[in-house]
């Protein structure tokens, strides 16, 4: 897949130079794959000579999504289903010959083809007529027979079956009245986002017993704006696992970086039991890259074959219990801010090393409120806190920074304290963020963790070490800070060879 994202972006700046964009852009592309594959359509002239395997997965949707996500993305909210995440998901349903399986809103067909590789009569919808086209397209190329119809799954007269498998759209607003009318979680409302009413339109789609495997955004798993739905989806199934995605898991698609996480439901009535939980973090690409990069961690494949899964009885893991008394116990945080308007010394969420944790304030010009930092303050950065951005104030001048900063105040040993919190096992306490995008804590649930406290003899000489080495490590900084102006200058002519000497002996003295 790797190749063929590569083929597609020259693919893509070919069709551009010939002009064609958008729908046309992507009917040459398509028809180009249809004639390679022997299966109708025509080559486009501008694509002659390039290479496009066409052995690889759901590349239709692959193109679509990555390349021309302007035709439907912004009007219907879906992305691509990364192959690895369709695997995870169709990996713990009960499809086979025999079973019934639809995907509601398909796009591509690309989750039909793999239920429909274990056997399962599949069956599609989509509201969108070219996804019907593709769908059909790639449910042939496989090999695979279903019928595929355009429809409105929110407006559709239900049709039970065995397994819904889904990525329906993400945070659309419906706003048709009729539509409206028939969701209770919509009732009196001019408008609801469409994955709330996905989740209660779910309860007409399932039989009894039925399953679904569903991708959903991770506000309806953790937001307490969405208990509501939550609490409606409790009461139609059991939960039989969740497993949290990625933040930027559909990214290297051409999708957003948001956070989303995999469900899987049992129609009631049906057993009770506990829910399998668990967090993936490497879906075999980097989801920091807008390329296609694939890693090698093996991770979701360890899912696939059930490990690394644990039982939780609600929706999100509890922090742990701890006998020691909270943060605030004996940390206070400051909230003091200054309006400047001039040179500053700055230091925001990059001017923090993640490896030890020091402070790199820098000069510049500052306009605007800004944090004050002072010296002893232990730095969390309430942005993405799972990331353990921690640092510490140094001695010195006061500085200013970003109000994504927690400014914490230990009224004894920071510097324990600050070591304390960049451990993983503090960080472990942190309940799971809530936003979809760039998820934040917030002072109360920091000061709300707690962490162990050694005696006050080792308390001291912690102090004492952490204090020296990073005093020692800033006089290494700035001397070789020194050398490089030493050697800048003498590069540019402005010191001579007598003057560059003088400058290192007083180095070398330090």
């Amino acid at each position: 897949m790797k190749g063929f994202a590569r083929a597609l972006g020259e693919a893509e700046q070919r069709l551009r130079a010939a002009g064609l964009t958008a729908d046309a852009a992507f009917d040459a592309l398509r028809d180009t794959l249809l004639a390679r594959l022997g299966s109708g359509g025509a080559e486009h002239p501008a694509l002659a000579g390039l290479a496009l395997p066409v052995e690889e997965g759901d590349l239709l949707g692959l193109a679509y999504e990555r390349f021309f996500p302007d035709l439907f993305k912004g009007r219907v909210g879906q992305f691509f289903t990364p192959a690895s995440v369709g695997e995870l998901l169709v990996a713990r349903l009960p499809l086979g010959p025999g079973v019934t399986a639809l995907d509601p809103t398909c796009g591509s067909g690309g989750l039909l083809v793999l239920a429909g590789r274990t056997g399962a009569r599949v069956r599609g919808m989509d509201v969108d007529p070219r996804m019907v086209d593709l769908a059909r397209l790639n449910l042939g190329l496989s090999g695979l027979d279903g019928p595929v119809v355009q429809g409105d799954f929110f407006a559709a007269p239900p049709d039970p079956v065995d397994v819904v498998v889904a990525n329906p759209p993400f945070s659309v607003d419906v706003r048709d009245p009729g539509v409206l009318a028939r969701y209770a979680l919509a009732e009196g409302a001019v408008r609801a986002s469409s994955d709330v009413l996905f989740m209660e339109a779910l309860e007409r789609w399932v039989k009894p017993g039925g399953l679904a495997g569903i991708v959903i955004p991770w506000t309806l798993v953790a937001n307490a704006s969405a208990e509501r739905v939550r609490a409606r989806v409790d009461g139609a199934f059991r939960r039989l696992a969740l497993c949290a995605l990625p933040e930027g898991v559909f990214r290297p698609f051409g999708g957003a970086a948001g956070r989303a996480a995999v469900l899987w439901l049992q129609r009631r009535p049906c057993a009770d039991g506990p829910m399998a939980y668990a967090e993936l973090e490497d879906p075999g690409y980097d989801v920091r890259s807008t390329a296609l990069k694939p890693t090698g961690t093996g991770e979701i494949d360890a899912l696939r074959a059930g490990r690394g899964w644990r039982d939780l009885d609600g929706w999100l893991p509890e922090a742990p219990a701890t006998a020691h008394p909270p943060l605030s116990a004996w940390i206070g945080v400051d909230t003091d801010a200054v309006v400047l308007d001039g040179e500053a010394s700055v230091a925001d969420l990059a001017d923090a090393d993640r490896a030890t944790g020091e402070l790199l304030p820098r000069q510049e010009a500052v306009q605007g409120r800004r944090a004050v930092l002072k010296p002893g303050q232990v730095l969390v950065s309430r942005m993405r806190p799972a990331l353990g951005n921690v640092a510490l104030v140094p001695p010195g001048p006061e500085h200013v920074g970003s109000p994504e900063w927690i400014r914490l105040v230990p009224t004894h040993h920071a510097h324990y304290a600050f070591h304390a919190l960049r451990s993983p096992a503090w960080r472990a306490q942190l309940p799971p963020t809530t936003g979809q995008t760039r998820p934040r804590t917030d002072p109360e649930t920091v000061l709300a963790t707690a962490v162990p406290m050694p005696g006050t003899a080792l308390l001291d000489r912690i102090e004492a070490l952490s204090a020296g080495l990073l005093e020692a490590r800033r006089r290494s900084r700035a001397r070789l800070l020194a050398l490089q102006e030493a050697i800048d200058a003498y590069v540019s002519g402005e010191l001579d060879e007598a003057a560059l000497g003088r400058r290192l002996a007083e180095l070398e003295a330090e």
